[in-house]
């Protein structure tokens, strides 16, 4: 092997002078570099995409194990905290999209999820009997901002539970 190198060597003219050697060097490593960027990039864009999608999983199965929870209701307050913690989970995906901590994708994915909160918002207006949109806007401000800056609206076909729609017979009941 090092016979070989040496008559490499030999071959070699000696014309070459040492900034010729220098360019030779530096084209190598600048190769060497731009595929080791190629490489990174490669790796980070597939990483970031696993991110986004455990991201989004994270956010469906919180808020499907949410709306889950609407089996186990059997008082007022169950239904109030029902209504609380959704809007809570919601207020939180608005604000981090407001902060741009998540893609703008993941909540355009989940805005149904979103007009489900405000069909909870009209029934804690006809049922409870508080001016609840002001407290939307004081308790869950992102919540409310996202849809207003996305002009989400109830979707008409998304039914909340039974026994939060027969609230009053169930408050009179206890």
């Amino acid at each position: 092997m090092l016979l070989n190198f040496e008559s490499i060597l030999l071959q070699i003219p000696q014309t070459l002078d040492l900034s010729t050697i220098a360019i030779i060097v530096s084209s190598v490593t600048a190769t060497i570099l731009a595929v080791l960027v190629v490489i990174t990039w490669k790796n980070i864009h597939e990483s970031t995409n696993t991110t986004y999608s455990q991201l989004l999983r994270g956010f469906h199965e919180d808020l499907t194990n949410r709306l889950n929870k609407n089996s186990i209701l059997k008082t007022t307050d169950d239904c109030k905290r029902y209504a609380n913690d959704y809007l809570n989970t919601v207020d939180e995906i608005a604000f981090l999209d407001d902060a741009g901590k998540i893609p703008k994708g993941i909540a355009t994915y989940l805005e149904r999820f979103f007009a489900y909160g405000l069909s909870i918002i009209d029934w804690y207006d006809d049922m409870v009997g508080e001016d609840f949109l002001n407290t939307t806007k004081k308790n869950w401000p992102n919540y409310f901002h996202y849809c207003k800056k996305h002009k989400i609206h109830i979707n008409h076909d998304d039914k909340l539970p039974k026994i939060m729609l027969d609230y009053n017979k169930l408050q009179d009941s206890e």
